[in-house]
């Protein structure tokens, strides 16, 4: 028996039984894996390419279902078309091992019988499959602890419902934190290579945000300097991040 592979119950294989040939199996696989860029310009310069993150990994396939190869045509396709519909996840598994990180569902299926006899019933048909990557684990449930005496979640409650006294060291964090934040932005020394979408990213988790670093430096302000073009930073040029 050779085994090609398999996708959660549907299990591809050639054989032979009863001196028959036993064969369910694919052709034309395409896997595909791609990125998202987003393109900058830069002035005199080729533009800066910003990766930004991956797609989902695609598989491409078309089955052959024949009952000349001890298949059930419609059987595995209605498994397979389930598996669709209901988005069921499972490892693609070719020659022992995974494709990809993750599971894939299938996202795309399509039938078409080229056989069927004179009762109405499929003998051969080929089948498209299209299966996208699933990068879904599942989270660890966390457990709150209780207070045993009264029931309370978490810790810090002494069991008469008082709150455990706070140190002189979290008191003085408080303190500093609530000065940073009136001061609205924090200052930032230009390096070589720094865009206005590469710090929004950094500091605001979005390069799209570019506009309210360039917005907070547009004049020119006392011991910052003034951004004239969004385009173009200078190294060693001292502007405001703000928060």
């Amino acid at each position: 028996m050779g085994t090609v592979g398999n996708f959660g119950g549907i299990k591809f294989y050639t054989k032979l039984k009863n001196g028959r040939p036993d064969i369910l199996s694919f052709r034309d696989l395409n896997w595909s894996s791609s990125i998202n860029v987003e393109e900058h310009k830069r002035y005199h310069k080729k533009p800066f390419l910003e990766f930004i993150d991956r797609n989902a990994d695609e598989l491409n396939l078309e089955i052959y279902l024949s009952a000349y190869l001890n298949q059930s045509p419609m059987k595995k396709y209605l498994k397979l078309r389930k598996y669709c519909l209901y988005a069921k996840a499972f490892p693609f598994v070719l020659g022992g091992e995974r494709l990809g990180s993750f599971k894939f569902v299938i996202t795309n299926i399509s039938n078409v019988p080229t056989e069927i006899y004179k009762n109405g019933k499929v003998v051969a048909a080929k089948v498209a499959v299209t299966f996208k990557e699933w990068p879904y684990k599942a989270k660890k449930s966390k457990k709150t602890k209780t207070n045993s005496s009264n029931g309370v979640a978490g810790k810090g409650i002494k069991k008469n419902g008082s709150k455990k006294g706070t140190s002189k060291k979290s008191t003085s964090k408080k303190k500093a934190s609530k000065k940073d934040s009136t001061k609205g932005y924090s200052s930032y020394t230009v390096k070589k290579g720094d865009t206005l979408w590469g710090l929004a990213k950094k500091y605001y988790g979005s390069g799209g945000k570019y506009r309210k670093i360039y917005n907070a430096n547009k004049s020119a302000s006392k011991g910052f300097d003034k951004i004239s073009n969004p385009n173009v930073l200078k190294p060693g040029m001292k502007i405001k991040i703000p928060k």
